[in-house]
């Protein structure tokens, strides 16, 4: 393994850890370091899609994920990536949108198809507790 693979990993892990901890701009700054070098780098697309969601910019993290999903549309990654995102950014029919996608791609994926049972039953739940208040 080369070097730029492994810093590339690295950078990688580091912008995941720095999402976490609710650091997205220093995460974008790495995964555009990334991205520099690797520009169809899936894992970073999407990472950067997500931080740029999770910090209130999801038209932007929207249009990332979509770039993503023209270099593949069948990513796995991506397409969980985009439907947490955009779950976050309260789009829970847009995050269902994408995982009746990956369903379609992925059918025999049980964690795909409990994932969408969660957010219908929040949705339903919501539904239900707006009625009553």
């Amino acid at each position: 393994m080369d070097g730029s693979a492994t810093n590339e990993e690295l950078l990688l892990r580091q912008s995941d850890i720095l999402i976490a901890d609710g650091e997205y701009e220093k995460a974008i700054s790495c995964l555009d370091e990334i991205l520099e070098h690797n520009p169809e780098d899936e894992g970073a697309l999407s990472l950067k899609g997500l931080a740029y969601c999770l910090k209130g910019e999801p038209e932007t993290g929207i249009a990332i994920f979509e770039e993503a999903l023209e270099i593949d549309p069948f990513s796995r990654t991506v397409l969980i990536t985009f439907a947490d995102a955009c779950l976050h950014s309260s789009m829970p029919e847009k995050s269902l949108e994408i995982l009746e996608r990956a369903i379609g791609y992925y059918p025999q994926d049980d964690g795909l198809v409990m994932l969408k049972q969660v957010i219908l039953g929040a949705r339903n739940r919501s539904s239900v507790n707006s009625y009553f208040n």
